[in-house]
This record gives C-alpha cells, structure tokens and sequence, in this order.
C-alpha cells in the first residue's frame, strides 16, 4: 500500500539536489545508485535509461528504498514504477531540472535527457512512499 510523504521528509526531499535509489534484484540482491530527482504530488520522480539495471529491477518487482541527499540520509520504503506516454510530466520535469540543477541541464544534460525520453530510450521512474 502507497501513501503520501510525512512533512518531515518531503521538506527533506525538497531540499535535496540527490536521492540514493537501492534496487532489488528477484532473488533481493540490492544495488545503490545516486540520481537527480522531483518531487511532485506525492510522488517521487528520475529518469534513467530504460536499459539500466536499475530500470529493469523497477521494472521487474518495483521495491526500492530511497535515502535523501547522502547514502545514510533519510531513508523510506517505496514502490517504483515506469511511467510512459507522460510528456507533460517529462517537460514538467526538464522545466525542474533546468531550475534546481541550472549550471548542467542548460549546457548538456537536459539535451540529453530530452533526447533519451522523446527516442523512448530512457523512461521517467515514479516512487510513491510505501506504507504499512
């Protein structure tokens, strides 16, 4: 079950320029990567390359657990999904990026970004808060 954030940690969210993603292999193997991100009702959002291991773990079960800003920053317990046939949440997104990460998504990573999602090369990956 998937509920919104505590107050606590969407100002922790916010705030941060980076989550720390652990994904789960099928047999629970984890893996930890750090990436951009944005928040955005109640939910939490990346991109990432469709072939990633990271996608493919979301892919195939969907548990992460997502630390704020550092590996040992505020931890929560979520669901991820991929999110296709979205472009106003992917231009909503480089609109984000281009504000909160505005010396590289200007000069080359939004470019970039933007060329992966439009070529369905990578995909936009939503992380709701799971709830006990």
């Amino acid at each position: 079950m998937t509920g919104p954030f505590t107050a606590e940690l969407r100002d922790s969210l916010e705030g941060a320029r980076y989550i720390y993603v652990t994904t789960y292999s099928q047999a629970g193997k984890p893996g930890t990567v750090p990436t951009w991100c944005w928040l955005y009702d109640d939910a939490l959002y990346f991109t990432t390359q469709r072939a990633s291991l990271k996608a493919k773990r979301i892919r195939n079960g969907g548990r992460v657990t997502v630390n704020v800003g550092t590996k040992d920053g505020p931890a929560f317990e979520g669901h991820a999904e991929w999110v296709d046939d979205r472009p106003d949440l992917e231009a909503a997104i480089l609109r984000s990026y281009r504000r909160k990460y505005w010396v590289l998504v200007p000069l080359w990573m939004g470019r970039y970004i933007r060329k992966g999602l439009l070529a369905k090369t990578s995909v936009l990956i939503r992380i709701l808060a799971t709830t006990r």
